[in-house]
């Protein structure tokens, strides 16, 4: 009976680690962003990726300081997608957010997530006077 066990055991954990190994990880992308950023209510900064599969439409998520998880698709300009090799560039206009306390002095974590809002990768922005 323990050998029954240690087997199920055994192969349980195996198939979980196999079953895990073409799962897409926060490894396989990478984001850059200019910073540190400017506190300023026109001010705007350059995001990009690469290593993302051809055609995805690219979602970026502001983390407040209070929590609170903003889309910035209406700030972006173009809206991001990755061409053909996997890379895309975009231009995030932070004003205005400046303009309504939301963004102060300091660092702010930036998700990049696909259409189904399940999280691809992160970076970090921060913003000085």
């Amino acid at each position: 009976m323990k050998r029954f066990l240690a087997a199920t055991i055994l192969l349980a954990v195996a198939t979980l680690f196999s079953g895990c190994a073409g799962m897409n990880s926060t490894m396989d992308y990478k984001v850059f962003a200019a910073s540190p950023a400017k506190l300023d209510t026109k001010g705007s900064i350059e995001i990009s990726g690469i290593g993302f599969h051809a055609g995805d439409n690219i979602v970026l998520l502001f983390n407040s300081a209070d929590g609170i998880k903003s889309d910035l698709s209406g700030s972006l300009k173009p809206s991001p997608v990755a061409d053909a090799a996997g890379n895309w560039k975009t231009t995030w206009g932070y004003g205005r957010m400046v303009k309504k306390k939301i963004i102060s002095a300091g660092s702010y974590k930036i998700d990049v997530v696909n259409n189904d809002y399940e999280k691809l990768a992160s970076v970090s922005v921060t913003f000085v006077k």
